[in-house]
């Protein structure tokens, strides 16, 4: 059994490891994004903090859905069909383009939830012109992530992470530009503050886009695929067969991003060094996140191929040595946010007040780095063998009913204010991760 492990884990350590640093890549160009606005103003990272807030549902629905693609491009990558593979790919981006004015729509009007709540004017109005810009660059992401999820199903996680370790000095430089301000060459930018943000942001997005376009136009790897040689489409029953493996994971992924983002904008009521503390925190604990997500991409990838064989013995395997994988790991993360919090916090601020109430809030996310690392990873296995509706019930129950709850009432009924929330984030996590497991060891009992 451990020699099966093992070769299990040599399998999939080369697709999770492009995979964590594609999403670490990722990750880290909101990383940038906040720590260049702390240092911009309070109310720069307060505005991009609550901007965020509202930009991660939209954007974690449409991931969600486009997500569908992995586990079914993975099964065709097992029952050998290529022109199968093709045809999905080419669903992916028409797809893409079709939904993108609905997104760019949403988020025009995202700013109404701003007023409802009753953040300050001036974070309301940085907030939103940081939305309305990222609106350019909604189509290029939209594009990217059908290709990405495509490539996924195929093991080639390693032109993900190229194309986003790439866009990250793009994501530096132009954030400088559009932020403060100036000329090169013929163009000249005014200063733009937080709202130059998203601008820069949608530029990044669509040099994403086009990278991962280009090695899947050329790669000799898809030449059986025949990806742009014809525009024929899938058959419809296949069509909606996505949307109804898409449709769950867009709406389940939806239930936790949006926990977190009502949480967010229930902390923008507090005072600004609290709302810049917890988007700090959050951050952190983001960073720490995208190993066991890009972990459990792998092995949805992984799960799904198995599937597609027929081979259930392996399949099981992939699932449980992945989920183990994430779950080790999560140790490393909890155990640095414990010893050095400070340290960790201090690359983002050097107010005093924020530092002291971020390391407060970073305790809690030690907490829960283990049950977040098993929620995701065992979901991730989940989406191998498309089950999708029970996972969604599961995150319904496990955030809305326990998780946000939880921190509602202890932090406005009992004057807890920011921990109450966290404490709640750590009773959802807790819960889906039970859960989630369990359904694993239920549909794979041998």
């Amino acid at each position: 059994m451990l020699n099966r492990i093992f070769s299990e884990l040599k399998q999939l350590t080369p697709i999770a490891i492009p995979a964590v640093l594609s999403q670490l890549a990722q990750m880290a160009m909101g990383v940038i994004d906040t720590i260049m606005a702390g240092h911009y103003s309070n109310d720069a990272l307060a505005a991009i903090a609550i901007g965020t807030s509202l930009l991660h549902p939209v954007l974690v629905f449409f991931l969600g859905l486009f997500l569908a693609f992995n586990p079914v491009v993975a099964h065709l990558k097992g029952e050998e069909k290529p022109i199968k593979i093709g045809s999905h790919f080419r669903l992916g981006i028409v797809l893409a383009i079709l939904l993108s004015p609905v997104a760019i729509i949403t988020l025009l009007n995202a700013q109404h939830i701003l007023h409802l709540l009753g953040v300050d004017q001036n974070v309301a109005s940085l907030a939103t012109g940081y939305l309305h810009a990222t609106v350019w660059g909604m189509p290029g992401l939209l594009i990217f992530l059908a290709l990405r999820f495509c490539n996924e199903g195929m093991f080639s996680t390693t032109a993900i992470m190229v194309s986003t370790l790439v866009s990250i000095p793009f994501n530096i430089g132009l954030n400088y530009w559009f932020m403060y301000g100036g000329t090169i060459g013929p163009i000249e930018i005014k200063e733009m503050g937080a709202v130059g943000v998203g601008y820069a942001t949608s530029l990044v997005w669509t040099i994403m886009c086009l990278g991962l376009w280009l090695y899947t136009a050329v790669t000799s790897k898809y030449e059986d695929n025949q990806i742009f040689k014809h525009l024929s489409l899938p058959e419809w029953r296949e069509v909606k067969d996505i949307l109804k493996l898409g449709f769950p994971m867009a709406i389940t992924l939806g239930f936790e991003i949006t926990m977190f983002a009502a949480v967010s904008l229930m902390i923008a009521r507090y005072p600004t060094e609290v709302m810049g503390a917890h988007q700090i925190a959050v951050n952190i604990a983001s960073i720490s996140f995208m190993i066991p997500l890009g972990i459990s991409q792998a092995i949805t990838a992984r799960v799904g191929f198995f599937s597609g064989k027929r081979q259930p013995t392996a399949k099981r395997l992939a699932g449980y040595t992945g989920i183990g994988t994430a779950a080790a790991i999560s140790g490393f993360s909890a155990t640095t946010m414990v010893v050095i919090p400070a340290i960790l916090v201090g690359f983002y601020t050097t107010d005093i007040t924020v530092v002291e109430i971020a390391v407060g809030l970073l305790f809690y996310a030690a907490i829960f780095q283990f049950s977040d690392a098993l929620q995701v990873a065992s979901a991730g296995a989940l989406r191998g063998v498309k089950d999708t509706k029970v996972p969604m019930v599961i995150t319904a129950v496990s955030y809305w009913l326990v998780g946000f709850p939880v921190g509602y009432i202890l932090a406005e009924n009992f004057n807890h204010q920011a921990n109450g929330y966290w404490i709640g984030l750590i009773a959802g996590l807790s819960t889906a991760a039970a859960l989630l497991l369990h359904r694993w060891v239920k549909l794979t009992r041998g």
